[in-house]
């Protein structure tokens, strides 16, 4: 299927979803509910919670259109519990009424379906704070949604809607997070089915709409029997017209509302032909469906006929864009059709869900084809589709995949150990699984091996252990960060497979970064070189073999840990490899295009070649806007006026920051880190040391808490540029020795050497405090690593900095360990400290005391104080 026709059949969905409803011929005004609704709006939400068919959006929907107010709508259903898709139907109607909002939000709409949705939310929020006018929000049959993390948080932004935006939830039962303590503080209003039910005269007012000419006790006996719901008198009236004698309808009509409404829908369903029926029923386990779906699912070769006549009925049928191709029922009708299916038609549901599947396999519709299969319990097609994607990234966010997966049965899954293990790995991979659900499976698969594995050849057991130690390696990787443990998995993985394994992968959940390196949580000295490098080539092994196309990402990440490791030749290197692999990538690529191209700009400027930095970011940033991605756009514009106002041009990030629309006082998410560390630094410039002063600690903490020591490490440099500017040399200073503490582990020195020009000259001096035993202890940074960074500056910094008879007498290793005896650390603290092996240090101990001619570290103490006095 072509680009253009896969999106005429999703983006009309889209439409469909945030369009506020059409008003029935036969609606009455409701003043008394209008007036509840626009009493509550004083709040941040309103509940409108009533049984199906009680005319909740019916009411809200007229209510918005009379009001003028500047609504967004949207029309949930069951599939909007997965992936980033709930929140993007959101921006979307809220871009309807604002526009620009979607585009604003777009790069965190994939994080708001995780464990880390407040980040994103955050975003959203401030966006929606500076939107101009007032905005009612509807979320209808709110009641689909059932996603725990979900429903966490659409309440987190109940709580925290700015003042100008009210939400109001439509739905069949009480939403899955409390309201209570939002209606004690009267942020919350409600609704519920005794309000909305019908009073004896809006009944009467109704059928006279209707023309159906009933007299006021009639019209009133059918509101009683009916309890006045809204639905049941709409399909009364539908009856009713093809009632010759009224009066005895009315009298023979009783029973409680769920009798009420299944005698209704029957009555209705039955005055059609056996023909249409059995249509209907046939047609209703599609989620969505045009004439070629149903002519195939049906057997009904007039389908053309069947729809349009049931399109000219309005027979609970909606139609999902303006050409009339594709359809969905109206979801009261649509389960109704399915309980008679299921019940009383004596059909067979499951060979329909065969046909759905097979038919939207032929077009190309491979995700549809899946649900459509695994629906019917057809697990063999399912397994036969999905095992044909392997190796591959598919066209799935992780979480989507993984719903999938999760519904084949588990013994089927684990005869299958590429599905099995796609599965796994799709819970632990990036930040959008289950870590503890994916160690779970991983203990059932060890068990089922353990009975199943003599059944095995021994190429099927090699195959099976590598994919298990394949996921325990991703598990190490995104939910321990321990890439050391991660490498031995991996080491595995090629000594089992070393052709490699075949396995499913999803698409990232995470915005388009400006370092992809700096998204993902690095422990202490888990980015070093000794560990960092190894791991990495031990992957590009695996990816070679498993999905090369990973390469790019692979070699992306690497290129930019060199680069902050100052190996700006291997750097250069991987970079290039880099870009080569990420332009085969079939999706996403601005994800992977837009940090290239940054880091590419950032290799040239330390070359002192900053005009074809600017020209590199300027060709990436057209090229996003041809691709239509706005965020990348932006991020390689920022990158620019970050780079110039390092090198003393200021201009272009104060104009930035005029019309960036960010604030020191926003929420920020881990992922707003880039945006407001350059918004850090104009706040810098300009001397608003308050507000720069607020942003930096809420940006720290932020850091700091997601283990993200790039920031960090960056962030306290830029405290110490400020705290310097403020005439405050010591503390700026004691921020300095933080950000060196912090580097220091994974060895990042072009963070340093980044920097401004003050900064760099403050290395200086704290090396020279470090010399004189000042800012020393057990978590200080080491004088080789200051000296390091000298070096990298300008190496006559690092050899004025040797100038104590001390310096002259030890070489750099062995002043290290000197400061760890001057500190009182045992042998063993202090190689930890130095990430060297303890018989290092018992080495260079001996040589120290022998330059010093002393015998222990008491008396190396006094000999060295002796030399420095």
């Amino acid at each position: 299927m072509s680009q253009k026709e896969d999106a005429l059949l999703t983006e009309p969905l889209l439409h469909a979803k945030i369009g506020i409803p059409r008003t029935v011929a036969a609606l009455i005004r409701r003043p008394r509910l209008e007036k509840r609704l626009e009493e509550a709006l004083d709040g941040n939400v309103t509940l409108v919670c009533a049984p199906a068919g009680s005319g909740k959006t019916t009411l809200v929907g007229e209510w918005i259109t009379g009001s003028g107010m500047p609504g967004a709508w949207v029309s949930l259903d069951a599939g909007d519990n997965r992936g980033a898709r709930f929140w993007r139907y959101i921006a979307s109607a809220v871009d309807e009424a604002f526009p620009g909002y979607l585009e604003e939000v777009s790069p965190v709409l994939p994080l708001l379906h995780t464990e880390r949705f407040e980040q994103g939310l955050i975003f959203c929020l401030n966006a929606l704070s500076r939107m101009k006018g007032r905005l009612l929000l509807v979320l209808d049959d709110f009641h689909v949604i059932r996603e725990p993390h979900l429903l966490q948080a659409v309440a987190y932004f109940a709580r925290h809607l700015p003042a100008q935006v009210h939400m109001c939830i439509l739905s069949r039962t009480e939403p899955g997070f409390a309201v209570t303590r939002m209606e004690a503080r009267q942020l919350a209003g409600r609704l519920n089915d005794q309000d909305l039910r019908f009073t004896e005269r809006e009944g009467a007012e109704f059928f006279d709409r209707c023309e159906l000419e009933l007299n006021e006790e009639s019209a009133s006996a059918l509101v009683r029997k009916t309890e006045g719901w809204v639905t049941g008198l709409k399909l009364a009236a539908i009856a009713l017209r093809r009632e010759e004698e009224k009066e005895p309808f009315i009298r023979e009509f009783a029973g409680d509302t769920r009798q009420v409404k299944r005698y209704l829908l029957e009555e209705v369903f039955g005055g059609l032909s056996e023909r249409m029926k059995r249509f209907l029923l046939r047609s209703s386990i599609l989620k969505r469906w045009n004439v070629s779906l149903c002519r195939a699912v049906t057997g009904f070769e007039e389908s053309r006929d069947l729809i349009a006549e049931l399109e000219s009925s309005h027979l609970f049928v909606i139609a999902l864009d303006n050409r009339g191709d594709w359809f969905r029922f109206h979801h009261l009708f649509s389960e109704f059709l399915v309980r008679r299916l299921d019940r009383e038609s004596g059909e067979e549901k499951e060979p329909l869900f065969r046909e759905a599947g097979t038919w939207c396999r032929a077009q190309g519709l491979e995700e549809e084809a899946v649900e459509y299969f695994l629906q019917g319990r057809y697990y063999a097609q399912a397994i036969e589709l999905l095992e044909e994607m392997t190796s591959r990234v598919v066209d799935w966010e992780w979480s989507h995949l993984r719903k999938w997966l999760s519904s084949i049965p588990g013994e089927i899954l684990l005869r299958h150990p590429v599905l099995f293990f796609s599965y796994a790995n799709s819970l632990v991979a990036e930040e959008a699984g289950d870590a503890a659900e994916g160690e779970a499976l991983l203990l059932q698969a060890e068990a089922w091996f353990a009975s199943a594995s003599e059944t095995m050849s021994a190429e099927q057991r090699h195959v099976y252990l590598a994919m298990s130690h394949y996921v325990k390696g991703t598990l190490m990787v995104f939910a321990r960060n321990d890439l050391e443990r991660a490498r031995e998995h991996y080491e595995q993985v090629t000594r089992y497979a070393p052709d490699g394994i075949r396995i499913i992968f999803g698409l990232p959940e995470k915005p388009i970064q400006a370092v992809t390196v700096k998204s993902y949580k690095i422990g202490r000295g888990h980015a070093s070189r000794a560990i960092a490098e190894p791991y990495t080539m031990q992957m590009a092994e695996l990816y070679r073999a498993v999905n090369p196309v990973f390469l790019g990402r692979l070699f992306l990440n690497h290129a930019e840990v060199l680069y902050y490791w100052n190996d700006l030749q291997g750097a250069a290197q991987y970079s290039s490899q880099a870009m080569v692999w990420i332009g085969q990538s079939r999706g996403r690529p601005e994800h992977d295009l837009v940090p290239g191209w940054v880091l590419q700009a950032r290799l040239l400027a330390a070359e002192g070649r900053l005009f074809e930095a600017m020209e590199r970011l300027e060709d990436g940033r057209r090229r996003m806007l041809w691709m239509e991605v706005p965020r990348g756009a932006d991020i390689l514009e920022m990158e620019k006026a970050r780079l110039q106002l390092q090198s003393g041009n200021p201009g272009p990030a104060l104009e930035w920051r005029q019309r960036c629309r960010l604030g020191s006082g926003d929420r920020v998410t881990v992922f707003g880190l880039y945006d407001y560390q350059l918004l850090a630094r104009v706040l810098v410039h300009e001397q608003r040391w308050e507000e720069a002063g607020a942003l930096l600690e809420k940006l720290l903490y932020l850091a700091e808490s997601e283990m993200r020591p790039i920031d960090a490490a960056e962030i306290r440099s830029v405290q110490a540029d400020m705290l310097l500017a403020r005439g405050l040399k010591p503390k700026a200073l004691l921020q300095l020795e933080e950000a060196l503490r912090i580097s220091e582990a994974n060895d990042f020195v072009r963070i340093f050497l980044d920097e401004s020009a003050p900064v760099r000259s403050l290395l200086a001096e704290l090396a020279a405090a470090k010399q004189q035993g000042r800012y020393r202890g057990p978590d200080a940074a080491t004088l080789g690593f200051v000296r390091k960074i000298l070096a990298g500056m300008d190496p006559g910094l690092a050899a004025g900095a040797a100038s104590s008879p001390l310096e002259a007498l030890l070489t750099a290793r062995e002043m290290d360990v000197y400061q760890g005896l001057l500190d009182r650390l045992s042998g063993s603290q202090i190689a930890q400290k130095l990430g060297v092996a303890y018989e290092t240090v018992k080495t260079h101990r001996s040589r120290i005391y022998a330059k010093l001619g002393v015998r222990n570290r008491d008396e190396a103490i006094r000999r060295a104080r002796e030399l420095e006095w």
